[in-house]
């Protein structure tokens, strides 16, 4: 660690890496609770850190305080619409305020992005008992198999037909525009990219293909969103297996109080 003088008070320089570390041990090691302190430091540092709003929805999902997870649930959809976590999140403060109409819908959002996942299964179930409908595997749910199995000209088929019924449907443009890239249909992908970012500055895809396959004015454009949202390239690399094209380690500056919070927890495993 280095210290840095800013005005009156001194900072740290600590590694972004050791917040996750610990952060991601104490969740598997479901001792949510103590992950919340060091989760608000990284925050306070990185307010638009999209894997840090991942590990404070799992910690909400493990600690069942569905109404604090909204928010942060719709600022992670902002950024990834196709989150299941978030959409399930949703779901589930729904389903705690009684209403099950927008909790189905909710689960059926999550369902269409992780057709397999059996908490979300188990949730969009229990929201249909009532009208004793069977689960069925829907079109957006299987354009999501086919891009998963990296079937990539079929989800381009699927995706493309579901965006020319449902235009604002974000998460079927996100799946399009994965589908292409990952299909090495550049042109494709860049066009999509260029319209998407521009009708919402927070889509991270947008922003990573701009950033990898663009000319030097999208790769301009894409730094300042990519280094706020993603600055180590977790979140893209984890969700959409590519680095963004300005990932480097990085170091967050902290209180020296927190810089010792940091110690004591990786000295506590």
């Amino acid at each position: 660690m280095t210290q840095t003088r800013f005005g009156q008070s001194t900072k740290i320089a600590t590694q972004l890496s050791h917040w996750n570390e610990v952060i991601d041990r104490r969740l598997a090691a479901n001792r949510p609770e103590e992950t919340v302190p060091l989760i608000r430091v990284v925050l306070k540092s990185l307010p638009r850190h999209l894997p840090t709003y991942f590990r404070f929805l799992q910690v909400i999902w493990l600690t069942r305080r569905w109404h604090e997870g909204k928010d942060w649930a719709l600022r992670l959809l902002n950024a990834d619409p196709g989150s299941e976590l978030a959409w399930s999140v949703l779901a589930r403060e729904a389903e705690a305020d009684g209403n099950l109409t927008k909790a189905q819908r909710f689960w059926t959002l999550a369902l269409e992005n992780a057709p397999y996942n059996p908490p979300i299964r188990q949730g969009l179930s229990r929201t249909l008992l009532r009208q004793k409908r069977p689960l069925m595997l829907t079109r957006p749910a299987l354009a999501t198999l086919y891009r998963m199995g990296g079937r990539w000209d079929r989800a381009i088929r699927i995706y493309t037909e579901l965006t020319q019924e449902e235009p604002g449907r974000l998460d079927y443009q996100s799946g399009l525009l994965e589908s292409h890239w990952h299909d090495d249909r550049t042109e494709e992908a860049l066009h999509l990219a260029r319209l998407l970012v521009s009708l919402n500055s927070n889509l991270l895809l947008g922003w990573v293909v701009s950033a990898r396959i663009g000319d030097e004015d999208d790769k301009a454009l894409a730094r300042a969103p990519l280094e706020a949202m993603d600055p180590d390239g977790e979140y893209a690399v984890t969700r959409f297996a590519y680095k963004n094209a300005f990932a480097v380690p990085t170091n967050i500056a902290v209180s020296p109080e927190d810089a010792a919070l940091l110690n004591a927890a990786r000295g506590a495993f």
